[in-house]
């Protein structure tokens, strides 16, 4: 069998440390909160007692068991999850043409509620194409509280889908608007086995365009979605079961980024 140990990469062997010694599983409450439009949205919350709160969009409606045991996982150490379930509030499916009907308000009006909650160091984070949900909902915000920038720490992207059209060899690719409008900082974490991998560095300038300082980093051996798979290599596997340390890993550059 080949041997994957020396793909393991820097910021992998960092994700494994920090997710050491946190292991005990936390339970999840379920919050209601009243959308702009009228509509209820549940809300996994996991509380922490530490100083920072992480808000996903998912694309998988927050539920997926990879992501709650990661949500489990970190608010064991510091961070205080919010996993809000659009799609089921909006009655919509788990397809990819359903993003696109998750108003950017409710991206808003959630950013603003996490930031009022608590004193915390907010952060926002989704993976996939629940990336352009967090975007345009980020966009907006920004626009409406150009004097409070500061109240959001970061935003972490895993496996990003962001393309307004499908990729064409040898055309630079074309991006949703939202891409290249925020100021928020930004890691990217992308998989280095998807083809996306090839545009990650422009994508990183186009995303700095419009003033997000942009961290990105590719994991070994891994493909895009590769927490969702149903069958995964050994790096995907390893990948998985680090994805809380990989999550602390990115607020880890994120910090460092903006110092």
């Amino acid at each position: 069998m080949k041997n994957y140990s020396s793909a393991i990469s820097w910021f992998i062997a960092v994700a494994f440390f920090l997710a050491q010694g946190y292991s005990a599983a936390q339970d999840s409450e379920i919050l209601p909160f009243d959308l702009p439009g009228g509509d209820i949205v549940d809300i996994r919350l996991y509380k922490a007692d530490g100083d920072k709160l992480l808000l996903g969009f998912a694309c998988d409606e927050g539920t997926g068991q990879a992501a709650m045991d990661a949500a489990s996982v970190l608010s064991d150490t510091e961070m205080e999850i919010w996993m809000p379930d659009l799609l089921s509030a909006h009655f919509l499916p788990k397809l990819k043409s359903s993003l696109a009907e998750i108003p950017a308000e409710d991206v808003v009006a959630l950013i603003n509620a996490a930031i009022a909650s608590s004193d915390k160091q907010v952060y926002l984070i989704s993976s996939g194409g629940g990336s352009t949900v967090l975007l345009r909902g980020l966009v907006q915000w920004e626009q409406e509280n150009p004097d409070r920038l500061d109240a959001l720490s970061g935003v972490v992207l895993l496996y990003p889908r962001l393309n307004a059209t499908p990729p064409e060899p040898g055309k630079d690719p074309v991006y949703i608007d939202a891409v290249g409008q925020t100021r928020t900082p930004i890691a990217i974490l992308e998989g280095a086995r998807t083809p996306n991998s090839w545009a990650l560095s422009a994508l990183k300038e186009k995303m700095q365009a419009g003033g997000s300082l942009v961290t990105t980093a590719l994991i070994p051996g891994v493909r895009g979605f590769f927490y969702e798979r149903d069958k995964q290599n050994l790096p995907e596997n390893i990948a998985t079961s680090q994805l809380a340390g990989l999550v602390r890993a990115s607020v880890v550059k994120l910090k460092l980024l903006t110092q």
